[in-house]
């Protein structure tokens, strides 16, 4: 088991003044309690065949994503010691094997459609992660 994109960034801006992401790559976070109250609501009797995409709403860069975090971090008064997240290209990640697409980002249309909810936005989640896991330090 390996520690969560957030809690890597989180633990590298507590040790180090400088900390880098990709900032070419674009992706949707998604909150694992989000996903485990997705259930509930999808498998009520309305069942579509098919892939079915849950995330959270909007996208961002993983730079973006790691400096939302340390953001929220900042405003909890979580000690860090970088308060900012430096951009890095996705081609400068030579330590990474595996060719990486640039843009991941899922639909959440057909569990929307499905469920007549929308899922909350990265940020909400994000947010509501730190505060459960880190602001109670």
């Amino acid at each position: 088991d390996r520690p969560s994109f957030i809690d890597a960034m989180i633990k590298r801006a507590r040790e180090e003044e400088y900390i880098e992401a990709v900032a070419d790559k674009f992706s949707t976070p998604t909150y694992t309690l989000d996903i485990a109250e997705m259930p509930p609501r999808f498998f009520n009797g309305n069942v579509e065949g098919g892939i079915l995409h849950f995330a959270n709403a909007g996208e961002c860069s993983w730079q973006e994503y790691a400096q939302w975090a340390l953001d929220c971090c900042q405003r909890c008064g979580v000690c860090i010691k970088a308060r900012t997240v430096s951009a890095v290209k996705l081609e400068d990640m030579t330590r990474w094997v595996a060719r990486r697409p640039v843009y991941s980002v899922l639909s959440t249309a057909k569990y929307t459609k499905l469920t007549s909810a929308s899922p909350r936005s990265w940020r909400d989640a994000v947010a509501d992660y730190i505060r459960r896991s880190y602001c109670k330090e």
